[in-house]
């Protein structure tokens, strides 16, 4: 029994925090190797500006591409599809 009230003690201070951070404007994303990839879901002009750029301009389409089929290694492309440095 006591195994079992610690345990609901966790999830309870987990689901505490999760709603901490939800009301900070982060959001947490779930990836497909079971990790979990955290965003600040307030975003400066300028980001969005990026995000809405990177998909228009030839050259970084080509680079994501590239990224995609793993022939280029120091970019990765985050769960929005976003080039990562």
């Amino acid at each position: 029994m006591g195994n079992v009230v610690h345990v609901e003690k966790e999830r309870k201070e987990l689901a505490k925090d999760v709603h901490r951070l939800a009301r900070l404007g982060v959001r947490l994303m779930s990836i497909s190797d079971g990790g979990v990839t955290v965003q600040n879901g307030i975003e400066s002009s300028l980001v969005l500006e990026v995000k809405e750029k990177q998909d228009t301009d030839l050259i970084l389409l080509e680079l994501k591409d590239a990224v995609h089929q793993l022939r280029v290694e120091v970019f990765s492309q985050g769960g929005d599809g976003v080039l990562l440095y």
